[in-house]
């Protein structure tokens, strides 16, 4: 159910700004502003840029979002707002044609959503923080949060992995994945390389 609402609010947040985005910033504002400008792709083949690809969104949704759930603000994971915040840039980057590859604005259709891999990426970026929600170590009791100090309330040996979180887990990576060959074989075909 966390990862229905979470997802829900997530595509809201995505087509808001990715719409608002399109209609009202300048091409091309965000170019190299994504860690996904940085994804390395230089390769001859399909089997290769995934591989990449694929390693690059691993070490961002390990290295990154469980990391950042390792902090809980009153009754917030940190990783929530790792993946709230890659929402709002993976579409404002769509929004204002910010992409590596320098494709142009990308119109706000539900086409376009099936057809490309990054909401793909970024649903199973849904499901990898929900699942890995319980991993807290330090913990905000009450707000305000700017002004509340973090308290070390557990030990990774407290840590559990019910067998829905470990599926739930399981899934988002193989979604990952199938959104990154897709997005490996895209990138071949368009570049050649």
């Amino acid at each position: 159910m966390r990862a229905v609402a979470f997802w829900g609010l997530c595509a809201i947040v995505f087509f808001v700004t990715w719409t608002g985005s399109y209609h009202l910033l300048p091409e091309g504002l965000l170019r190299g502003t994504s860690l996904a400008y940085f994804t390395p792709v230089e390769t001859g083949d399909a089997e290769r840029a995934f591989l990449r690809i694929f390693a690059w969104n691993l070490f961002i949704a390990g290295g990154i979002t469980v990391i950042a759930n390792m902090f809980r603000s009153v009754n917030t994971p940190l990783g929530y707002l790792v993946v709230l915040v890659s929402t709002v840039n993976g579409a404002l980057v769509w929004g204002t044609g910010s992409l590596a590859l320098g494709t142009g604005r990308i119109e706000p259709s539900l086409a376009t959503v099936l057809g490309r891999s990054g909401t793909f990426e970024l649903s199973a970026f849904v499901l990898i923080a929900v699942a890995t929600r319980e991993v807290m170590i330090w913990h905000q009791r009450s707000p305000p949060r700017w002004r509340e100090d973090f308290e070390r309330v557990r030990s990774p040996r407290d840590w559990t992995v019910s067998r829905r979180e470990l599926v739930v887990l399981v899934a988002g990576i193989a979604l990952l994945a199938v959104a990154n060959f897709r997005e490996a074989s895209q990138i071949v075909a368009v570049t050649g390389y």
